[in-house]
């Protein structure tokens, strides 16, 4: 499962309350580490500090600043993938019918793409697919798909982003004719499924070293060992099978699903940088249209809070099918058409997503004055596809584990987020008594139950939280990476920042508190401020989410708790002080 993050830029699903004051502090960090890297790599101390802040050893230092794919391990590692790519290539020869069996979230959408488009792309085979409605069928495989694929004559099920638990599904494939190959990143069931082959780098059996793959990372690995029995069996006779043509999907669909950028993965994501503003895909171009995005400034965070959610929307409102086809299609107008649709799912989320964090602010402010440690809040009317976003919200608001349950006929089927101190499905796994399904991992989980359930879940969810939460309650500080004088930071020093990137899980921008600062202050439509200030080489942009009511504090010096990065806005690139927290100044 995935945890999703909101963006900042999502204003229609606002708390009605404010946060907690958090408390500030600097990390701290080996000193002598630091100087150690700086001196290795000739890097500047503050990219020094950074990269020991991350914990990269000397030892590593050089591999994770280059991040190539040089580095990856070799693909035969991975349990059963001769297997699996062995049978692919009988079945394209022999003429079976292949079938990818997706998810709706971008991770199975990109996973399923990049197969699709592999296989279209360099040999001339469209290969058939199919992605589950999320209201209508659930997550993963279920019998009645697998039924309809083995009427179309399906004899080998190539599943992505699901598989790892489906024991009774891949039974029935089997039953049915099919060979099923598993391509997966999630938790595995005990017992494993006995499917064909089972692609899935936290299998006990799995020797490839690198762990944190998305799914459509392990497609990738996948295709990378598929070229190379097409290569012994002679299979094509033009040019060799390029599977990093799809590095873009690959990036997107990883940083869309919070996989840790970190090893392998911050290669792969480089390179998908690189791939997509050298040859952007005609949906792509289509999404960067509609979402004002410039493709010259495109960026990791770019796939995950203005490419994926609206690759997402379409999944969870409607059908993710077509956001696949807005990646897999070549016609602009179609393109075009699709990327609007998208954008409109998007729309109706946030709409949705604003009624309900409405309603489960009230429900959560009752649950925090009752001294609950965890918020298990059930609404009607509540979109199961948005019921994970919504929980994301609590738990930044009200800094603690939050599921979100919608009501379904006296069913409820929800979605958990949680805190850094609490491991949310070790919880569940002691609340297991009171669940129909679960899963998850630390972070996020699923689960159904039966409304006459609920009670004796929440009870016993609040006992398990208490207990296994690592630190106190309460909510957690900001961590800065480092004090920063903005009078002495200059652009050319966030140049020299981005080496440390792709930024995101795991490998967060860095962040800063400065302090003293002194800027002018404008409201932004939607409740943001922006504020006019200026760093060492001239005046820079900061931007602070729904904080249009801190606008007064501008009138003196403010510290500021702040990531810079660079932004592109109609061909020209800035520096902005992207601000998570402010407050008046303590300096003279």
């Amino acid at each position: 499962m995935q945890t999703v993050p909101s963006s900042p830029a999502d204003t229609s699903a606002r708390a009605p309350t404010e946060p907690v004051e958090r408390p500030w502090r600097v990390a701290e960090v080996d000193e002598a580490h630091a100087a150690q890297l700086a001196e290795q790599l000739a890097l500047p101390p503050i990219v020094a500090r950074i990269l020991a802040l991350r914990g990269v050893e000397a030892a590593e230092a050089e591999a994770f600043m280059r991040a190539s794919l040089a580095d990856m391990p070799d693909p035969a590692l991975m349990a059963d993938i001769d297997a699996a790519a062995r049978r692919i290539v009988e079945a394209l020869r022999d003429g079976e019918k292949i079938t990818i069996y997706g998810d709706y979230d971008v991770d199975g959408v990109t996973s399923t793409a990049v197969l699709w488009l592999f296989f279209r792309d360099h040999l001339g085979v469209e290969l058939d697919y199919y992605i589950p409605h999320r209201l209508r069928e659930g997550y993963g495989l279920n019998t009645d798909a697998i039924d309809t694929l083995a009427e179309r004559g399906t004899r080998v099920l190539v599943t992505v982003d699901n598989g790892s638990s489906a024991v009774k599904e891949i039974r029935h494939a089997a039953e049915r004719g099919m060979d099923t190959i598993i391509i997966d990143h999630h938790q595995i069931s005990d017992p494993e499924p006995q499917a064909f082959a089972h692609l899935n780098p936290h299998r006990g059996s799995c020797g490839f070293p690198y762990k944190g793959l998305a799914a459509v990372g392990v497609a990738f690995i996948l295709l990378v060992q598929v070229r190379r029995h097409l290569r012994e069996a002679a299979f094509y006779s033009g040019p060799e099978p390029r599977p990093d043509r799809y590095l873009d999907l690959v990036a997107l669909g990883t940083v869309a699903d919070v996989a840790p950028l970190t090893g392998l993965n911050r290669a792969l994501v480089r390179y998908g940088v690189r791939v997509m503003k050298a040859r952007p895909r005609v949906g792509i171009t289509a999404l960067l249209d509609v979402t004002r995005t410039a493709i010259e400034g495109i960026s990791a965070r770019d796939f995950g809070f203005r490419l994926g959610p609206r690759i997402n929307a379409a999944g969870r409102i409607d059908d993710a099918a077509r956001g696949l086809r807005l990646l897999i299609g070549d016609d602009p107008g179609e393109a075009a058409a699709l990327a609007q649709y998208v954008e409109g799912q998007n729309r109706e989320r946030r709409t949705i997503q604003a009624r309900m964090v409405e309603e489960a602010a009230v429900m959560a402010e009752k649950a925090v004055a009752e001294g609950s440690p965890v918020l298990v809040l059930a609404g009607e009317d509540w979109h199961p596809g948005v019921v994970g976003i919504v929980a994301a919200r609590m738990v930044e608001t009200f800094h603690r584990p939050a599921i979100m349950l919608a009501r379904d006929g006296g069913i409820l089927k929800g979605s958990a987020r949680s805190t850094g101190d609490v491991d949310i499905k070790r919880a569940l796994d002691r609340c297991a008594a009171h669940l129909m399904r679960y899963g998850g991992h630390p972070a996020a989980a699923g689960m159904t139950l039966r409304e006459d359930a609920l009670e004796a879940f929440r009870t016993a969810l609040a006992e398990a939280v208490v207990a296994l939460r690592d630190g106190p309650p309460g909510p957690p500080a900001l961590v800065a990476d480092a004090e920063l004088d903005l009078q002495s930071f200059s652009s050319s020093d966030l140049e020299a920042l981005q080496a440390v990137g792709p930024f995101g899980h795991h490998n967060p921008a860095p962040s800063f508190i400065s302090r003293g600062v002194r800027g002018r202050a404008s409201v932004l439509r939607g409740g943001h401020l922006k504020v006019f200030t200026r760093i060492a080489d001239g005046p820079c942009e900061a931007l602070a989410w729904n904080k249009e009511h801190l606008a007064p504090m501008w009138d003196g010096p403010v510290d500021v708790f702040h990531s810079p990065r660079f932004e592109t806005w109609r061909g020209r690139r800035k520096v902005v002080l992207r601000i998570t927290d402010m407050r008046p100044s303590r300096l003279p």
